[in-house]
């Protein structure tokens, strides 16, 4: 049954949404800044549909090993999209003692 995972899912949402409500301005929680707990809520309800998906499906172990490939490619697409459209500005100062010297 998926249902149970999906209830799992929910309440961690749930309470997590209820202690960012209540804790949220008052600090850290479980020493992680509110955003970095919500990160880690929010990632953690991926985490377990996807390992949900994977190990309670009933696909054979070709089917599985190619759902896990397709979500590694999923996941480095992101990761690259993030690195290449969130990078610093690249910024360049010359060194003083690389100037040429020709008159």
């Amino acid at each position: 049954m998926r249902q149970p995972v999906l209830y799992i899912a929910v309440a961690i949402l749930v309470v997590a949404t209820g202690i960012l409500l209540i804790f949220g301005r008052s600090g850290d929680i479980a020493g992680l800044a509110p955003a970095q707990f919500a990160n880690a809520a929010y990632l953690s309800i991926f985490a377990l549909l996807i390992g949900a998906s994977l190990a309670l499906g009933r696909h054979r172990i070709n089917a599985r090993l190619w759902h896990i490939a397709v979500w590694l490619a999923v996941f480095l697409a992101l990761a690259a999209g993030y690195r290449w459209f969130n990078q610093p500005p690249t910024i360049f100062v010359p060194d003083e003692g690389a100037r040429s010297t020709s008159i």
